[in-house]
């Protein structure tokens, strides 16, 4: 079961009646369960994240700060399910709810069920009745649909340190949670709890017997006071969890250390091998260990505080984990665009028009190069950044796409096109410049990149106004052959 579908409305950045947003599922390929959202900051990539968290937790914010400025519409959320709705309704669901649940799961060859949380009811989750076409409110499933899926975040603001402790709500205290509760069932642990009362409170330990004159003279003094009464300290068995609060990890790579004396990238890299771990552990079903319950990863800027090589690293295990689950980055680095798997990829482009977000999925219906996408086609829809590569990558496909691969016929083609000779290009051969020649500002730039060596054109300069006039023109051109 996998989230198929995401739709938000004024909720922050969503102004107004959003487009739904679909996502990637895994099919177990490299990849496959992997969207990427990139854009500048303050673009609403975050907010998708935001968004889901609401739509399965609620917030504890004051509705006005999740609210989009300028709205008077309703929040509301929606998100649906797709896979093998039914088994995991069996599986994960509480009992007294299966029914319930089951009730709203629709489609044939593909199963599916839809939950909503909206204001001013934010505190009732609702299902999708697709028979009669709306949303339905049922009593008391709030609560029942967090055990149907886990999901995880992980903020560009998360203190490594605040993951990497062993508090009640961490990663590594919530991990270690699950570990302790069956460990009290275990002989070692008997064996312990006998040792500690026998130690503490029994009659004939060394420990009770030095505490035996103070409990003597403090009951004298009591019965002098106030009355007859018996005082006994007794010592009650600590509570398992609490051994793992003043636990700590140590890490060897050459200098074995506390984890608090590394780096802030080595200590966010354990904290996001401590979740994978935990994902894990948490999303097996209690009887059945080939049962998992849908496990979904929220990882803002993954890059932070990771050195390059570092980054590299952890989108590699990313894409062994899509291949069967679904993972949300939200990135600004090349290290996790840069991938002969980015064609399998959702990815999503994120812009501000006037603070409201808007959200393109690149996809073969939308793509500019058969090779799409590439880092140079990102850089310019995520950041309007006009590299060289991307021009090189235009100017290529519009060659192969008139057949016109001497450069004297390319450009012909393109004033047949529309375009102009603005430029002039000195040839040099052996060293000696050739009388210059008129040229589109496409090949100019063309030059320019292609023939650095040139040192009678070395001192003219290709502004990034010139490079983005030229790109945007081939785009044009691109769009009206496709």
């Amino acid at each position: 079961m996998f989230i198929k579908e995401l739709k938000i409305n004024n909720f922050k950045s969503f102004l107004g009646e959003r487009p739904k947003i679909e996502f990637n599922c895994p099919d177990g390929r490299k990849g496959s369960g992997l969207n990427i959202f990139v854009g500048e900051n303050n673009t609403g990539k975050s907010t998708v994240f935001e968004a889901i968290d609401f739509l399965r937790n609620n917030t504890r914010k004051d509705i006005e700060q999740i609210k989009s400025k300028n709205s008077n519409g309703e929040i509301s959320v929606e998100v649906k399910f797709e896979g093998n709705v039914e088994n995991m309704v069996d599986s994960f669901s509480q009992p007294n709810k299966v029914a319930v649940f089951k009730k709203y799961i629709y489609g044939n060859d593909i199963q599916s069920i839809k939950f909503s949380r909206a204001t001013p009811e934010q505190k009732a989750i609702k299902l999708w009745d697709d028979s009669n076409l709306e949303f339905k409110n049922e009593s008391g499933i709030d609560a029942p649909i967090k055990k149907l899926f886990e999901a995880n975040f992980v903020w560009a603001d998360t203190n490594p340190n605040d993951q990497i402790n062993f508090g009640a709500t961490t990663i590594c205290g919530n991990l270690l949670k699950e570990i302790a509760t069956g460990f009290k069932e275990t002989p070692d642990y008997q064996s312990f709890s006998k040792a500690f009362h026998e130690t503490f409170n029994s009659e004939h330990s060394q420990l009770r017997q030095a505490l035996k004159t103070i409990e003597e003279k403090t009951q004298q003094i009591f019965k002098e006071q106030f009355g007859q009464a018996n005082i006994t300290f007794k010592f009650n068995e600590i509570d398992i969890n609490s051994f793992f609060k003043n636990t700590n990890i140590d890490i060897d790579d050459g200098l074995k250390t506390p984890i608090e004396e590394k780096g802030s990238g080595m200590r966010r890299a354990v904290a996001l091998a401590m979740l994978q771990v935990y994902a894990e552990q948490i999303s097996k079903h209690h009887e059945d260990e080939e049962l998992v319950k849908p496990f979904f990863l929220f990882i803002d800027e993954p890059e932070i505080c990771l050195h390059p090589r570092a980054q590299k690293q952890l989108f590699k295990a990313l894409l062994e984990i899509s291949k069967t689950k679904q993972v949300f980055l939200a990135t600004h680095s090349p290290y996790f665009i840069s991938t002969n798997y980015l064609n399998r990829i959702g990815l999503f482009i994120f812009k501000s028009q006037v603070g409201v977000s808007e959200v393109e999925k690149i996809s073969n219906g939308n793509k500019l190069l058969p090779w799409s996408p590439t880092w140079g086609e990102i850089n310019y829809k995520a950041y309007d950044l006009p590299t060289v590569e991307f021009h090189n990558e235009l100017y290529g496909r519009l060659q192969e796409l008139s057949m016109k691969f001497k450069i004297n016929e390319f450009e012909t083609w393109l004033i047949d096109e529309g375009l102009s000779k603005t430029e002039s290009w000195t040839m040099e051969y052996n060293g000696i410049p050739k009388p210059s020649q008129a040229c589109t500002l496409q090949t100019f730039i063309r030059n320019k990149i292609h023939h650095p060596e040139n040192v009678t054109m070395q001192q003219v300069k290709i502004s990034e106004t010139q490079l983005k006039q030229s790109i945007d023109k081939m785009i044009h051109i691109l769009r009206c052959h496709s």
